[in-house]
């Protein structure tokens, strides 16, 4: 299909209109013949006519006349001149602007009275008159009632707690109704892990109230990943316990909070237990407080526990900053004390936390983009020294889509802590599955440290991938010597009815060690979900 004008001017700018040239049938040729006259009446051609099409071979020609240009618009204003640009005002209350432009106009114009909550409103023109290259109109505005959203009606999963329901969609008494806040709810909902749309969210019109209907599902959040083995202790006196149990529970009480066990150790090497909750919105105040509690045990050398809490307030549905405190209590457990490197200590650290979390609302509960960053201010307390402390933490991710097939995820986390001098217990502690892989778990103590994992994913269904591992970073011991880390190798993750198996091979080097395969770690994690 072609278009053409008599005037040669006239072609010129028609070659410049975009429209869709293959048709499968006649009836498509005249639509889309109609759809290009209305588009030169957006260019100002509001006289354009349609002279005749015709056929020749298999190529159809539609020949228009486009008549005289209409170049700008003069539109009085009756009333309700704030809504209109300023910029486009004159003393006599009228709006002069280009005929391009027009369409925006009123387009922003509607936009405005939708998002006052008018969603009824009409926006038009009357009394339209052509004169030479100019359109004059009056622009008539009819401003509907403000509607707000007085009802909201759970449908599918009634459980939750509607309080709750409305601190995380950010609905307040009587807020305005408009698309935009739709959209938001939607988008809401999915970024919440324990809940999902079972469709779009709908809004049932009355005389004097407006009802929104929700349509949720509950997801299965919690998770359990466990392993113990029993050993005899060298000596032959007692047990040892091995392993590990990671167990997740997200909304068991329908109010969206979450509960935390972890628990590692790895015979008489370490030791680790750490409980953590979060309660959103407790009390039905606009706060969500964070709590955690940890005990870790390194070999014979020392015992340090670790509490935690924050107070958090969301900005948005998916960012939050928070207030932190931090304290920690180490003891020496070696007897003979005259390691200096491992000392008892207390410290005490304030902090604030800006995170932001978009998931990627994909089968794998990955996120799309995270940003976390936590400094903090403290100090450390050593026998009768008092030393002032600063520390930063810093995690970002991002998962970025290639195609319907292939993915990148790139991870960062950064840790600084700078003191006048550090002891070893108090240091970072690095390595393993979930930080730089290819090392043992927390084998690295650092009091600086910044590593990459970059992940290469290919997925082989619509609940499987295979990834490659590159990970690399940088860390600083407590006697300010600096070294590279490297982790090289591949993995398979994959969900099996209601559980997912990520299986994973790497090797790890440093800067002055070279790869040994002797020394390649296998990586398996089983999570049950429930």
């Amino acid at each position: 299909m072609k278009i053409k004008a008599k005037d040669s001017l006239n072609n010129i700018f028609l070659k410049q209109v975009v429209f869709t040239e293959n048709q499968q049938s006649e009836k498509d040729i005249y639509n889309e013949v109609n759809v290009i006259s209305e588009k030169l009446k957006q260019f100002g051609y509001f006289l354009n006519s349609i002279d005749n099409i015709q056929k020749k071979d298999t190529i159809y020609t539609s020949h228009f006349t486009l008549g005289n240009r209409t170049e700008k618009a003069f539109i009085k204003l009756i009333d309700n001149k704030e809504l209109i640009n300023k910029a486009y005002l004159t003393k006599n209350d009228t709006a002069i602007i280009s005929i391009e432009q027009l369409p925006s106009l009123l387009t922003s114009i509607s936009n405005k009275l939708e998002n006052s909550g008018k969603s009824f409103s009409e926006v038009k023109l009357k009394n339209i008159q052509l004169k030479e290259n100019f359109l004059y109109a009056d622009l008539d505005i009819y401003k509907s009632k403000e509607r707000t959203i007085n009802k909201i009606v759970v449908k599918g999963y009634d459980q939750f707690s509607k309080p709750q329901l409305k601190r995380f969609l950010n609905l307040k008494k009587e807020t305005v109704f408009n698309q935009q806040k739709i959209e938001e709810i939607s988008s809401t909902i999915n970024s919440l892990d324990f809940i999902s749309e079972i469709k779009p969210p709908e809004i049932l019109f009355s005389k004097d109230s407006t009802s929104l209907y929700i349509y949720l599902k509950e997801e299965k959040t919690n998770s359990f990943d466990g392993l113990l083995n029993f050993a005899s202790k060298e000596n032959g006196k007692g047990l040892l316990f091995n392993g590990h149990l990671d167990l997740k529970l997200n909304n068991i009480l329908h109010t969206g909070e979450q509960f935390k066990l972890f628990w590692k150790a790895s015979g008489e090497e370490r030791q680790e237990f750490k409980l953590t909750t979060e309660i959103p919105y407790i009390l039905n105040s606009p706060f969500t407080p964070d709590l955690s509690f940890s005990i870790y045990k390194q070999d014979s050398t020392f015992l340090s526990t670790r509490f935690h809490t924050g107070l958090k307030y969301n900005i948005k549905p998916r960012m939050n900053i928070a207030i932190t405190y931090d304290s920690e209590t180490s003891e020496n457990t070696l007897q003979n004390n005259n390691n200096e490197s491992v000392k008892d200590f207390e410290n005490t650290f304030i902090g604030g936390q800006f995170t932001y979390r978009k998931p990627n609302n994909d089968t794998f509960y990955n996120d799309k983009l995270l940003i976390r960053l936590n400094p903090s201010f403290g100090y450390r307390n050593t026998e009768n020294t008092k030393t002032n402390q600063f520390k930063i933490n810093i995690e970002a991710s991002y998962l970025w889509n290639i195609n319907t097939r292939g993915s990148i995820y790139i991870r960062n986390e950064t840790g600084y802590l700078n003191s006048d001098n550090f002891i070893d217990n108090e240091l970072y502690r690095i390595g393993g599955a979930n930080s730089i892989r290819g090392f043992n778990e927390q084998s690295i103590f650092t009091s600086q440290f910044s590593y990459l994992n970059i992940e290469y994913r290919y997925l082989t269904s619509q609940k499987s991938y295979l990834y490659s591992i590159t990970d690399f970073g940088s860390v600083k011991s407590s006697n300010s010597t600096n070294e590279n880390l490297y982790g090289l190798g591949f993995g398979y993750l994959f969900k099996i009815k209601n559980s997912q198996i990520n299986l994973g091979y790497v090797l790890g080097k440093t800067s002055s060690q070279n790869f040994d395969f002797n020394q390649s770690k296998l990586i398996i994690t089983f999570l049950s979900y429930f």
